[in-house]
């Protein structure tokens, strides 16, 4: 069994020999090649140079082509993103493009074709899925809405406005969506499959009831199915935290896959994506992974896929891995599952 072929089988909750590995990897690419997250994101040969070195040192199931995921389509519709050179703290926007409800109407949607990043983030996709996509699966980094409103407008402000000016916001995360979509069909166009990360809808960075009254509408209704009618075989959403207050929300999204990270309810996690036949990626915590040793990340990674042995439709993998994490860690993870799946 190829790892695409392993993770395909997941996705679609039939048996597998082993669940996939699929650790978060993506600032900490560039420290594998002994570069900066400033150098790799803005250059496509290092960037191919990181997820080759991705493959050899963990060996996952399922490849991101993605490092400061959140940054890319913001930066792309006229946010400007602070670079940090050589040393490795993450680029991160500077801050919002939008100072008033007005400046929407002259919000124009990037073209993944020419804007920014974008060109390169799908080219590099291209590439290693060309060069590899027959065993492992290649994925493309997508922002979600909510993830992408924030970033223009200020987090703050969305979560105001979503308050005292619903239409805005509604506005906002449409253009967003329409934005995800766009990037989405551009990777699924060159044989790559989108994962959507929205981690500012989480319940701790948002609340339940913004989650429930604009952000599930609008992967429901826009970018789910526009994903779905341009090809994708299944969906990742991936919100990090303790979403376990919105999980039926997050299922009524329509995403084929979800994550189950650190500190939500696994057992209600477990119980609901078997009920609605979805695949689900269980995580462990991404502090544990940091801060090590191995044998205490075998140990959490034992328990946790001990829990999950036989289930179908379960990927492994961890919370996001910090730059500077000792690459020993994420081995430990990997070693863990292998261990599984020999059982």
């Amino acid at each position: 069994m190829t790892k695409r072929e392993r993770v395909e089988r997941a996705w679609a909750r039939e048996p597998v020999d082993k669940p996939p590995f699929v650790p978060a990897i993506y600032e900490h690419k560039a420290r594998l090649i002994g570069r900066s997250p400033s150098e790799v994101c803005v250059s496509l040969d290092l960037l191919l140079e990181a997820l080759e070195k991705e493959l050899e040192v963990y060996d996952p199931d399922a490849l991101t082509v993605g490092l400061d995921v959140y940054n890319v389509e913001a930066e792309a519709a006229g946010c400007e993103v602070r670079y940090f050179g050589r040393s490795p703290g993450v680029p991160a926007v500077a801050g919002p493009v939008l100072r008033t409800p007005r400046d929407l109407v002259r919000l124009r949607r990037p073209d993944p074709g020419r804007d920014g990043r974008l060109p390169m983030m799908v080219e590099a996709a291209a590439r290693m899925a060309r060069a590899r996509g027959r065993e492992v699966l290649v994925r493309g980094a997508v922002t979600g809405p909510f993830s992408l409103a924030c970033a223009l407008a200020g987090a703050e402000n969305v979560l105001a406005a979503s308050v005292e000016d619903p239409a805005f916001v509604r506005g906002l995360l449409d253009f967003a969506a329409r934005t995800a979509v766009d990037l989405g069909t551009a990777f699924l166009g060159r044989g790559v499959e989108p994962v959507l990360f929205d981690s500012q809808a989480s319940p701790a960075a948002s609340s339940p009831r913004v989650f429930r009254e604009l952000v599930r509408p609008v992967y429901r209704d826009h970018v789910i199915p526009g994903l779905r009618r341009a090809g994708a075989k299944t969906l990742p959403l991936i919100i990090g935290g303790d979403t376990t207050i919105v999980l039926e929300d997050l299922i009524a999204t329509g995403a084929g896959q979800l994550l189950c990270d650190a500190g939500a309810d696994l057992e209600l996690f477990l119980k609901r994506c078997a009920e609605e036949g979805r695949a689900l990626r269980v995580s462990v915590d991404a502090r544990l992974v940091h801060a090590g040793p191995p044998e205490r990340i075998r140990d959490e990674a034992r328990r946790l896929l001990g829990r999950t042995a036989g289930l179908p439709g379960i990927l492994f993998g961890c919370g996001v891995v910090a730059y500077d994490c000792d690459p020993r860690n994420v081995i430990a993870l990997r070693e863990a599952r292998d261990e599984v799946g020999r059982a």
